[in-house]
C-alpha cells in the first residue's frame, strides 16, 4: 500500500528512495517489535505496508493527501487503548537514504526518523 501510495499519487522519487512492496520501516524500537524481541524503548515506530504500530496503538492506513512533490500526509484511522480516532501523519522521504521522515500532523516537533528493518 505505501508503494502504491507514493508512486501513484506524489511525485516521489522512487529511485531515490525505493520501497519494496513488502518493506517494513521502523526506528530502532520499531524494528525489535517488528522482529518478534523486546523494544527496550517506549519510543515504537514501526511503519507497515498497511499500517503504523505505535507503543500501545496501531494505525490502519486509510488514505492519503499530496502536500507537495516531496511530502504526503497519510490519513490512519487508529486504536489503542479502548480508544478509536483518525490520525494524520505528515511522511517525506530522508535526504540521500532510504527511509522516511514522519510524524503527527498535529505535532510538528515530533518526528520519526524510520528505516527498513
Amino acid at each position: 500500500m505505501i508503494r502504491s501510495l507514493l508512486a501513484g499519487a506524489t511525485g516521489l522519487s522512487l529511485a531515490a528512495t525505493p520501497i519494496a512492496a513488502q518493506t517494513i520501516y521502523g526506528d530502532e524500537g520499531g524494528c525489535r517489535r517488528a522482529a518478534g524481541q523486546p523494544e527496550g524503548t517506549d519510543l515504537v515506530f514501526v511503519l507497515y505496508p498497511d499500517r503504523i504500530e505505535r507503543w500501545e496503538s496501531s494505525c490502519a492506513i486509510i488514505g492519503m493527501e499530496r502536500t507537495d512533490a516531496t511530502r504526503v500526509v497519510l490519513i490512519t484511522q487508529c486504536t489503542g487503548e479502548g480508544e478509536t480516532w483518525e490520525q494524520r501523519y505528515v511522511m517525506e522521504p530522508l535526504s540521500g537514504e532510504d527511509g522516511f521522515l514522519i510524524g503527527p500532523d498535529e505535532y510538528q516537533g515530533i518526528r520519526f526518523e524510520v528505516r527498513p528493518c
